[in-house]
C-alpha cells in the first residue's frame, strides 16, 4: 500500500505532465517558441512523420520556425486521452491526437494518430520531453489555409 504523500505525488506529477503535452499545442499553434522549446530536455529527439528526427535544442527551434503558426495558418494540435505511466523521474504517455485545421470549405480535420512520450523530471521540476515520435495514421491529401502539404 502506498502512503497518501506517495499517491499525491503520483497525482502532481501527472498534472506537470498533462501541462507538458498541452504546452506543445499550445505553442505550435500560436507561434509560441520560448514556451514550446522549454517543452523539451536540451537533448531530446522529436521524430515527425517521414522527416529524419530532429535532435536537440537547436534544430528544434529551427524545425519550430519553419513550422506554420497563427494568424499566418490556424490550426489545432488537440490530444485526448493520454496514458501516462511514472517510474520515479521518467514517465511514457501514449496520446490520441488530432489537428484541425482551416480550408475552403471550412474547418476540417486534417490528421490523426498518436504520440508515443518519454519525458523525464528535470532539475528544476519540470517534466520534460526527452523523445516524442508522432505516429501520423491518416492525413488528409488537400492543404490547408497557408499551410505547408502534409509530409
Amino acid at each position: 500500500m502506498t502512503t497518501i504523500e506517495e499517491r499525491l505525488r503520483l497525482l502532481e506529477d501527472e498534472q506537470d505532465i498533462l501541462k507538458t503535452l498541452y504546452a506543445y499545442g499550445h505553442g505550435i499553434d500560436y507561434g509560441l517558441e520560448a514556451d514550446w522549446l522549454d517543452c523539451w530536455h536540451e537533448d531530446a529527439v522529436l521524430q515527425w512523420p517521414n522527416r529524419d528526427p530532429i535532435k536537440g535544442h537547436a534544430a528544434l527551434r529551427a524545425a519550430f520556425r519553419v513550422h506554420t503558426h497563427a494568424p499566418t495558418a490556424f490550426h489545432k494540435h488537440v490530444i485526448v486521452e493520454p496514458r501516462i505511466a511514472i517510474a520515479g523521474d521518467r514517465a511514457t504517455a501514449q496520446t490520441m491526437f488530432a489537428r484541425l485545421d482551416r480550408y475552403k470549405s471550412g474547418p476540417a480535420l486534417r490528421s490523426f494518430g498518436r504520440y508515443l512520450d518519454v519525458l523525464a523530471r528535470c532539475k528544476d521540476g519540470r517534466w520534460r520531453f526527452t523523445e516524442r515520435i508522432c505516429e501520423r495514421e491518416a492525413s488528409r491529401a488537400e492543404t490547408p489555409i497557408g499551410a505547408h502539404p502534409p509530409a
